[in-house]
C-alpha cells in the first residue's frame, strides 16, 4: 500500500483544487508502466457537464497518450468511481483502481452491482478490475 501513498498525496492536492472551483473534491492520477500518464480533477460543476467526472477527464487525457487499451494501468483516486466511470474503466481494460474513500451512493465497488469487480458482464468488458481501498 505504501507504493500508492505518494500518488494519493498528489490526488488529494488535485481534489483540493477541484473543491476550490466548486466541484466535488476528487483528484485522480493514471499510472501506466510505472509513470504518471495523466492526472485530473472533478470538473462536472465548473464545466456544467456531468460527464466531466475526474475519471472521465483522466481517461480522455490518457487515451491521447496510450490509446484505448489501458491494460496494466493503475487508476488512483480520492473517491470510489461512480457507475458511469466504472463502465469507462472496464471499457479501457484498466488493471487496478486504488481509492481512498468509498462512495455513499451508486458506485463501482460498494453498490449492489459492483461493476468494477463483477464477472456478470459481457466478455468484451475484459477481466474484473482489482480494487484496493487505501486506508491511512
Amino acid at each position: 500500500m505504501e507504493q500508492f501513498q505518494a500518488f494519493m498525496n498528489r490526488c488529494e492536492v488535485l481534489a483540493g483544487e477541484a473543491a476550490k472551483k466548486g466541484n466535488s473534491a476528487i483528484g485522480i492520477i493514471l499510472v501506466h508502466k510505472g509513470k504518471i500518464v495523466a492526472e485530473a480533477q472533478e470538473s462536472a460543476t465548473s464545466k456544467s457537464d456531468v460527464s466531466c467526472h475526474a475519471e472521465m477527464e483522466v481517461l480522455r487525457k490518457a487515451g491521447k497518450t496510450i490509446g484505448k487499451d489501458m491494460s496494466g494501468a493503475i487508476l488512483i483516486t480520492t473517491k470510489e468511481p461512480s457507475t458511469m466511470c466504472s463502465y469507462a474503466i472496464r471499457f479501457h481494460r484498466m488493471s487496478t483502481v486504488v481509492f481512498k474513500n468509498r462512495s455513499e451512493w451508486v458506485s463501482g465497488v460498494s453498490s449492489s452491482f459492483n461493476l468494477l469487480t463483477s464477472k456478470d458482464v459481457p466478455p468484451t468488458w475484459g477481466d474484473p478490475i482489482e480494487c484496493i481501498l487505501l486506508n491511512n
